[in-house]
Formats: C-alpha cells, sequence, structure tokens
C-alpha cells in the first residue's frame, strides 16, 4: 500500500478542466431533474440506450444522426452526476454504474463506426478497434491507479476528447484521419498515464523503505534500552539493593544468618547448664 500520492499535476485538456465549469452550469437542471424524481442511475441507463442507437446510426450510414446521438449522450453522462451532486445521493455505487456504462458507450460506437468503415475498405475497422482498445487501456489505468491509491488522471485525449473529435469526424465525414488522430494521442496518454503512476509508485516504494528502517531502528533501540535495565537489576539483587522486587540476595542472606554476639550468649548458657 503506498504511504502517500502527489497532487494531481497531469495534462488536462477537457475532461478535468471543462467538465467542472459544464457541470457548475448543469447544476439547476440537475435540481430540477431532481425535484423531477428522476434518479442518476435512470440517466446513466438512459445515456447507455442513446448511445446504443447512436452506434445503430453510425452502422447504417447516418453519420450526422450520430453526431446528434453523441452530443445527447455527452449531456445525459453530466446530468447524472449533477443530479446525483445536487440531491447528495452520489455514491460508490452509482459511481460503479457510470463507469460500467461509460465503458460499454464507447465500446458500442466505436463498433458503430467499425461496422461502416467495414463497407468501405477491409481494413480501415481495425483503426476503430485499436482506438477502441486504447480507449480501454487508458481507463483501466486510471481505475488501477486509484484502487492502489494513486492518481492517474489527465492526458491528451481522454473520453471527452475522443467523444468531440469523433463527432466532428462524424460530420465531416472524415473518420480515417480522425481514427489515427485518436489512436495516437490516446496512445500518448497512455504512456502520461504509466509514467505519472509509476513516479508516484517509486517515491511510495523509497518513502516505505525509510519507514521500515526507522521502525527497525527504534526496535533495536527498545531492545537495548531493556537489556540495561534487566542488567542493572540482576546488579542490584546480588549487591542487596532493595528495587521494586523487594530485597536483594545479600540482604535476604544476611538476615538468615544469626550475629555473632548471639552465638557466643548460646554457647555460655550450653556450658552452664550441663551438670
Amino acid at each position: 500500500m503506498p504511504l502517500s500520492a502527489p497532487p494531481d499535476e497531469g495534462v488536462e485538456l477537457l475532461d478535468g478542466r471543462l467538465r467542472a465549469s459544464v457541470s457548475q452550469g448543469l447544476a439547476p437542471l440537475g435540481r430540477g431533474l431532481r425535484s423531477l424524481g428522476i434518479s442518476p442511475n435512470v440517466l446513466t441507463a438512459s445515456g447507455l440506450f442513446i448511445s446504443t442507437i447512436t452506434a445503430w446510426l453510425i452502422a447504417v450510414g447516418e453519420l450526422r444522426w450520430g453526431v446528434l446521438g453523441i452530443a445527447l449522450s455527452g449531456l445525459v453522462d453530466l446530468l447524472d452526476g449533477s443530479v446525483a451532486r445536487t440531491g447528495g445521493t452520489a455514491s460508490p455505487r452509482g459511481s460503479f454504474f457510470d463507469s460500467v456504462a461509460d465503458r460499454v458507450s464507447d465500446g458500442l460506437v466505436l463498433g458503430g463506426v467499425a461496422w461502416y468503415l467495414a463497407g468501405e475498405s477491409a481494413h480501415a475497422p481495425m483503426l476503430a478497434f485499436a482506438a477502441m482498445a486504447l480507449s480501454m487501456l487508458i481507463s483501466y489505468e486510471r481505475a488501477k491507479a486509484e484502487a492502489l491509491g494513486f492518481n492517474a488522471q489527465g492526458g491528451l485525449m481522454e473520453r471527452a476528447e475522443r467523444m468531440i473529435l469523433l463527432g466532428f469526424a462524424l460530420f465531416f465525414n472524415m473518420l480515417v484521419p480522425a481514427l489515427w488522430i485518436m489512436i495516437v494521442l490516446t496512445a500518448v496518454t497512455a504512456v502520461q498515464r504509466f509514467i505519472k503512476v509509476w513516479v508516484q509508485a517509486s517515491g511510495a516504494k523509497a518513502e516505505l523503505r525509510e519507514s521500515v528502517r526507522h521502525r527497525r531502528l527504534a526496535r533495536r533501540a527498545g531492545t537495548r534500552s531493556a537489556s540495561s535495565t534487566s542488567g542493572s537489576s540482576r546488579t542490584s539483587r546480588l549487591s542487596g539493593s532493595t528495587g521494586e522486587d523487594g530485597p536483594g540476595i545479600s540482604t535476604w542472606w544476611g538476615s538468615r544468618r544469626p550475629a555473632a554476639g548471639s552465638m557466643t550468649r548460646r554457647r555460655s548458657v550450653a556450658r552452664r547448664s550441663r551438670p
């Protein structure tokens, strides 16, 4: 287990900085949805459904309708968090559901892109699958780092950037160049996160070693102190000093021996009492 993790200093484009400001702007709408009885989980499930429809639209060639679907699913993804925060219902279960739904949505949309590209070229769908694999990789890096107590946020191509780039590519029908850009920048993000967590883990390892060394030194000092106290106690008992354990051996032995004058008086009394 790491002892500490440094603050987040990663490169963030949209997913970290823009999301916070947009979420604040959507707070009134989130409160309104909450007052209507709409829960964050309902919004998350709705976003997943919209992503499914979006993937189908892209697969059949309705690319500009796909742009609208991506925009709607992104809006719903922002609203579920806003409803949870304003209603005080944010929970680990909801966060887990939202994260899984995001991964499934990414897979569905990129799967729709791969299906569409299969009609144009035999190799073009591999670009969509490569982008999907790298997207899952950076998501796994963040999840694993947070499970270990580290911070892996940030990077050049997080989810918001990927969806915006894909929306432009769908609108202008430039999927192949956009997918190449997505692959390169997502790979850079994966390397950024790996290095970031590696540095944090290296610092935590050095801190752990220093802590273990201090504990060992303290343990040795305590052992030496106990040995010194035990030796002085034995010496005091043998020399006859009185401590917490009572009189020493010499004192006890002296109290058991009769005094010299007492022995002389006993001998004289014994001689006079003879017949």
